[in-house]
């Protein structure tokens, strides 16, 4: 019987530390995102945030005011939407017409809110003609920790 006490003491007492981990844990995170939050004015990611790769071909006749189109939305989204986490734009070097961008928004809402922007509705308005396919790709980080801190400096 003493035997059987002493082992539920220290499962009590390892629960207990695990338990006194995971909320130091949480609140360590939470304090990285409150402090990224302050800095960039961003608001921090939640459990609903997305992580997407969005594949476009963009028709060679279209492509210079694609990419206007495209860098204008881009610098928009980062400087006016706290929700707008990452916008990171490339280009192939090969074919330039095929672009991927990488988006993370901080929740379903602010991607909502994203896609309801005028300045979003202007470029997808704007470039309907010019694409030839588009894929929406939701990712899962492997790594949520490794945060890519994308911002538009003001010139």
């Amino acid at each position: 019987m003493r035997f059987l006490l002493c082992g539920l003491l220290a499962c009590i007492l390892m629960l207990q530390n695990g338990f006194s981990q995971a909320a130091d844990e949480m609140m360590a995170k939470q304090a990285a995102d409150e402090a990224v939050s302050k800095t960039t004015g961003k608001l921090p990611i939640q459990a609903d945030g997305i992580t997407r790769l969005s594949y476009i071909e963009v028709f060679p006749e279209y492509l210079d005011e694609y990419l206007k189109f495209a860098t204008e939305v881009g610098a928009a989204s980062l400087r006016t939407e706290p929700g707008v986490l990452t916008m990171y734009a490339v280009a192939e070097k090969d074919n330039p017409c095929k672009i991927t961008i990488l988006e993370t928004y901080a929740s379903q809402d602010a991607y909502q809110r994203h896609i309801a922007s005028e300045h979003f509705q202007k470029y997808k308005q704007g470039t309907l003609k010019m694409v030839k396919s588009l894929r929406l790709v939701d990712q899962t980080p492997l790594n949520p920790a490794n945060r890519l801190a994308n911002f538009m400096a003001d010139k």
